[in-house]
């Protein structure tokens, strides 16, 4: 799937600059999250046998924690990639796209990328280090004499963080006590259902599902 496009100077005179392809050319968005009505509060007397209900309750615990107010959004900012170097500035752009994509600032973060010339068309091989992981990157670059663009594409997902991802479940949930079956950070797929990734609430029968889309936003879904 690939993240849009950025524009970039290839001169070593010219003062970098870059655009964001706008959102809705991309036709990926997905629609807003709601949260389900909430739950009928129940007797004391029911309360056990729904507990018992939970899947989650038999493969691990619980995680506590405050509900959010709002579903999960990376408010941060990062700083711009000020360089004429055109492989520093797709260096950078990937250093901040795994960052915002987790939600969770690393100042650790590294990426590297091939050997490549920004002034010809090409495909060039990139790595971003994010918490330990190996994020891998496609970027497409349209060459120029004085600008070229980039498309960098993850090839092998990108990574999440377990805390946003129980958060969000604590958001669309309304409980306090949840568990989704993920490291603390680990490579996930981009705009699809991720395999083995459930999460369960405390105390609700339901299972649910969790996809990325390709900015970040973590959608938690109970599966019918």
């Amino acid at each position: 799937m690939a993240i849009p496009a950025r524009l970039r100077s290839a001169g070593a005179v010219l003062a970098s600059a870059a655009a964001v392809v706008s959102l809705s050319s991309c036709g990926l968005l997905l629609p807003q999250q709601q949260r389900p009505p909430a739950p009928v509060e129940t007797t004391d007397a029911a309360a056990p046998a729904a507990e018992s209900a939970a899947p989650a309750a038999q493969g691990g615990e619980f995680r506590t924690g405050p509900i959010p107010p709002a579903p999960m959004s990376f408010d941060e900012t990062l700083p711009d990639v000020e360089s004429d170097d055109p492989a520093t500035q797709v260096e950078g752009e990937l250093v901040n796209m795994v960052q915002e994509f987790a939600m969770v600032t690393d100042a650790s973060t590294t990426a590297s990328c091939d050997a490549f010339d920004a002034g010809v068309d090409g495909t060039v091989s990139c790595t971003a280090q994010y918490k330990g992981i190996s994020v891998p990157f496609s970027v497409d670059v349209v060459g120029g004499d004085y600008m070229f663009t980039y498309t960098p594409t993850p090839t092998e997902g990108m990574v999440a963080s377990r805390d946003m991802v129980e958060d969000e479940t604590r958001w669309m949930t309304d409980n306090e006590a949840v568990r989704c079956d993920m490291e603390e950070f680990q490579l996930v797929t981009v705009g699809d259902v991720v395999p083995g990734l459930n999460c369960y609430a405390q105390g609700d029968p339901d299972t649910y599902e969790v996809e990325f889309s390709e900015y970040g936003t973590i959608y938690v879904t109970a599966v019918l």
